[in-house]
């Protein structure tokens, strides 16, 4: 992403000192996290780090649908967002702050549902520019329902992020936690809502 063509209404204020850093050793080195049945997770050889696992959600695929198929819904469920604005009826600017390692970083930004195949796939695409550390992000994800054996709903998904600039300069073995953390915790959060409704 070229962040000459993303709008940022805050990357040069001051970070919010309650950000979560993740965890890292006396090296410098993020915490290694338990791997859980069925979580994938490879680094392509341009970079590019891409995840897949599911969520075992109580609520039934059709509820699951209205769900994840409402962009306002999705988008406030990112870790860190503080801000989010429609632009379109599939895409929204947002604002996010979040803790990498030792650094705070306030990104601005787009998503965008650029599939919507109901009963059961969303695909979003998202950017985002830091312009603190220079650094853009750039977001696949697809999420796929699929009805489990216990009348529930099985949320499939996969992500590929790209980060370039300052923080995608960090080791890959810092930046996989971190990512794969705010992964779990944006679909922990889809969870919380679906099955508080």
């Amino acid at each position: 992403m070229n962040h000459n063509d993303t709008q940022s209404s805050g990357g040069n204020t001051a970070a919010p000192t309650d950000a979560e850093p993740i965890d890292t050793d006396e090296h410098g080195e993020a915490s290694a996290e338990t791997d859980t049945a069925g979580e994938t997770d490879t680094e392509a050889a341009d970079g590019t780090l891409t995840f897949s696992d599911s969520v075992a959600i109580e609520t039934t695929p059709e509820d699951l649908w209205s769900t994840i198929s409402d962009p306002v819904t999705l988008t406030e469920c990112v870790p860190g967002a503080e801000s989010i604005e429609r632009v379109s009826e599939r895409k929204y600017t947002v604002e996010i702050t979040r803790g990498v390692s030792h650094l705070t970083v306030s990104l601005s930004g787009e998503a965008e549902f650029v599939e919507m195949n109901p009963p059961d796939t969303v695909v979003t695409s998202a950017t985002a520019f830091d312009s603190k550390t220079g650094s853009d992000f750039d977001i696949l994800a697809g999420m796929e329902i699929q009805p489990a054996d216990d009348g529930g709903a099985e949320l499939a998904y996969s992500a590929e992020v790209s980060i370039s600039g300052g923080v995608g300069t960090m080791s890959p073995r810092l930046l996989r936690p971190i990512v794969n953390r705010d992964i779990k915790r944006y679909f922990e959060n889809v969870k919380t809502v679906v099955e508080g409704e």
